[in-house]
């Protein structure tokens, strides 16, 4: 019995973590205002709630009908959130270093070079992102397809989820090893986040109800 309640309240947490972390990443990444401290601090915690919104999830759903799809949806979900966090730590500490060095030195031609040294080492981070839209595109496309098997979830949502997702992923590889945006393509991240809030809005409804 304490175990069951455990995991019913692993789901509710999960549920709700679902939500900030959508809005920590929208925030951290639409709004400039914010102080660098702030927007660096919910850069650091959305993918933490990420995984603890992966657990919830995939314990809902794994309740339902544990599907091996499932499992690796949990799976690639975790790493996909771990990358998250790792790239924005590393383009964070480049963006601080490279802030530095540039106050250090006062000739023009030693802050060009420190400039094009950190475009290069900048590149490090844009391929942890591909990396990160990997995992988390597949994570998402079969969390997609178990959702719209699960009954208390509407099919449309789940496949539409799967779509967004499935999209993402082509588009990246198609691009690769640029992003789609600076192809100039569409970027699906913003859609996915989208469909995101919408899903764990739902997912919480339906939790504490």
């Amino acid at each position: 019995m304490n175990q069951v309640s455990s995991i019913n309240n692993l789901i509710k947490i999960g549920a709700i973590s679902g939500i900030l972390s959508i809005i920590l990443y929208i925030s951290a990444a639409a709004f400039s205002f914010l102080p660098d401290n702030i927007s660096r601090l919910f850069g650091f915690t959305f993918p933490l709630l990420w995984i603890i919104s992966f657990m919830g999830l995939y314990h809902f759903l794994k309740a339902d009908k544990h599907t091996a799809t499932l499992e690796i949806a949990y799976v690639f979900g975790i790493i996909g959130a771990a990358l998250a966090c790792t790239l924005i730590v590393v383009q964070q500490a480049n963006i601080l270093w490279h802030r530095e060095a540039i106050s250090a030195v006062t000739t023009e031609d030693a802050q060009n070079l420190l400039r094009a040294t950190y475009r290069g080492a900048n590149r490090v981070q844009s391929g942890l992102d591909v990396a990160f839209d990997i995992f988390i595109t597949i994570s998402w496309i079969l969390f997609g397809l178990n959702i719209a098997r699960n009954k208390s979830f509407n099919k449309v949502l789940g496949w539409t989820g799967s779509l967004i997702a499935l999209s993402l992923l082509v588009l990246n590889m198609y691009t690769f090893p640029n992003a789609p945006a600076e192809s100039g393509l569409i970027d699906l991240g913003p859609f996915l986040g989208l469909w995101s809030l919408v899903f764990f809005v739902w997912f919480t409804i339906k939790v504490f109800k």
